[in-house]
């Protein structure tokens, strides 16, 4: 299990780890909280008994991102850490050698689309949406989060979702190939269990050369 309280982590017999956010009230992040997230998956790599991660939410919502009510009384320091933070966590979970599936059944939103886009595969609920806000609220990304979207996004699916910052629904996302799946409701997290195990049964040296090819660039 983990210490971090907002971390809720299970192990199961078969290797699997389940993984989910409960950081009240919509699992924002702060430069803390992304140092202890991205932590959590430096140590599961280096874990022989961790075959595959499972990451779902305790919460109605995915992840709404930065935390807002905090980032607009930050100073610089705080400006040049939570920009670090975001970097180094995403980085490190996009670079993960072993499966990573997610379960969503909430909004994904700015920030909160990170965890999604750094997984191998996506299972969504019908109630799920998923956006990119940032140019909503005034900001731009960090050039190594705009790699990422880069990576897993067409160029036009890119385009309409950080210039415009409109949340898509489950549908359009399955649509966009954003997700890989869209389930019934509450049937997220079974099905991505499902899909773990069966990532955890290829040989695991070549699972993550594989990955390594796809994602170095």
């Amino acid at each position: 299990m983990s210490e971090i309280d907002w971390l809720k982590t299970k192990q199961t017999c078969d290797g699997i780890l389940h993984l989910e956010l409960n950081r009240m009230p919509v699992n924002a992040f702060n430069a803390q909280a992304l140092n202890e997230l991205g932590d959590l998956f430096t140590l599961w790599e280096e874990n022989e008994q961790i075959k595959a991660v499972v990451m779902s939410s305790a919460l109605k919502v995915f992840s709404a991102g930065l935390n807002l009510k905090e980032a607009q009384h930050y100073d610089i320091f705080e400006q040049t850490a939570i920009v670090n933070g975001f970097h180094a966590c995403f980085l490190r979970i996009f670079s993960f050698c072993k499966p990573l599936v997610v379960a969503v059944e909430g909004a994904a939103i700015a920030g909160g689309l990170f965890p999604i886009l750094c997984s191998d595969y996506r299972v969504s609920g019908p109630a799920a949406s998923f956006g990119l806000a940032e140019v909503k609220v005034g900001v731009g990304l960090p050039i190594g989060l705009v790699e990422i979207v880069r990576s897993m996004m067409s160029a036009d699916t890119m385009r309409l979702m950080m210039q415009t910052g409109i949340p898509i629904k489950a549908d359009r996302a399955l649509q966009m190939q954003i997700i890989d799946e869209c389930v019934s409701a509450g049937q997220a997290t079974e099905r991505a269990f499902e899909v773990a195990k069966n990532l955890a049964a290829l040989p695991s040296t070549a699972y993550a050369t594989v990955k390594h090819q796809i994602r170095a660039p």
